[in-house]
């Protein structure tokens, strides 16, 4: 929340176990706060100094997330790395045939690394989860997605990522591929909301079955005394306690329909971040060989990372080892595999009958 202050013009000092904050008029009239406070976050230092406890649930907090979440967090950014000739292509041949396994085939260097960028999107979402009327749930959500090949990228990757210092670009980044790995961030964001919101609603299932179990009794009984008392009703009576056991039974209707919408699950995404990585590469031009076969490919040396860029089935996009056949360079996934055709059984002789092995024996 400071940090918010002062990137919308306020000022802030620390004062002991308390921190002077001054706001500037726009700030005092969206959080409602006045043009000078001292605040805390500890309920001790509030009870004897008598600042103000910015604590969970404060409105100030609300109404601070509810201005950044509508502003966003848009940016483009440059990974600064000290300038160094490049390294050799030998050595980053050697990296690479330890880094990737290409059944069938071998990574040749084919040329010296160049110097370039590679693209990589992070995107963060606020995801609200709804597991009945009374409990619900907030937490954030985040996805690094590499634009050239589409691809998450891996949690030991993205989270170097988030502890380098990048700084804001000048020019303009280049946009290509960023639609389709904005979808693609969206999509995963999306699987693992659902996949969230499922371990979440584990307990509610049974909190919910539960309740639907009681109101399921509690309405049998009723519709049982009805039915004992219509056996022994009159004549006259029995349309009477018909009608009311058909009441029962809507209400019944009634009454479950609700419990389980009491407890429909469901969640809401909302994305707030959006930054442009412009990573620094190595980029190398290598061929992969199966014999005089020769595949060419582009791999980015990714600098502040010291590794080489993941790569994807230039035909299926597949995330899948990489196969080098006699015709194209593919995966796993989309290459078809040989089919073997298993030998025809010979035919067994027939048996000889008993009768013929036992007179055998007597001669």
């Amino acid at each position: 929340w400071l940090r918010y202050v002062e990137a919308s013009g306020g000022l802030t000092e620390s004062s002991g176990d308390t921190m002077l904050v001054m706001l500037p008029p726009t700030l005092q009239t969206t959080l409602e706060l006045p043009e000078e406070l001292r605040v805390t976050a500890d309920p001790d230092v509030a009870r004897e100094d008598g600042a103000t406890l910015l604590s969970a649930g404060h409105p100030a907090l609300g109404r601070s997330a509810d201005e950044v979440l509508a502003v966003g967090d848009v940016a483009a950014l440059a990974v600064e790395v000290a300038a160094t000739p490049p390294p050799p292509a030998e050595h980053l041949q050697a990296i690479a045939r330890d880094q990737f396994t290409i059944d069938h085939g071998r990574i040749d260097a084919t040329g010296a690394p160049t110097r370039s960028v590679r693209a990589m999107l992070r995107v963060g979402a606020l995801v609200d989860y709804t597991l009945s009327s009374d409990d619900h749930y907030q937490e954030c959500a985040e996805c690094w997605v590499d634009v050239q090949s589409q691809r998450q990228l891996p949690t030991r990757v993205s989270t170097k990522l988030v502890t380098l210092l990048p700084v804001q670009t000048d020019g303009s980044p280049s946009l290509t591929g960023l639609t389709a790995a904005i979808t693609r961030a969206d999509q995963v964001i999306e699987k693992c909301a659902q996949r969230r919101r499922s371990e979440l609603g584990d307990d509610i299932h049974k909190v919910r079955d539960a309740e639907v179990e009681r109101v399921e009794a509690y309405y049998h009984d009723a519709l049982g005394t009805i039915e004992r008392r219509r056996a022994h009703a009159p004549a006259d009576r029995r349309e009477l306690l018909a009608a009311r056991a058909d009441s029962v039974r809507s209400e019944r209707a009634r009454r479950i329909a609700e419990t389980r919408e009491k407890y429909q699950a469901s969640h809401l995404v909302r994305p707030y971040r959006l930054h442009l990585y412009e990573v620094p590469v190595w980029r190398l031009p290598v061929d992969v060989r199966r014999g005089d076969r020769r595949y060419p490919l582009t791999l980015d040396w990714l600098i502040p990372l010291s590794r080489f860029a993941d790569i994807v089935c230039a035909h299926c996009g597949a995330d899948e080892r990489l196969v080098a056949t006699k015709t194209r360079l593919g995966c796993t996934r989309c290459v078809p595999r040989p089919t073997v055709r298993l030998a025809p059984e010979l035919p067994r002789p027939p048996a000889k009958p008993a009768a013929a092995k036992q007179r055998c024996r007597r001669n």
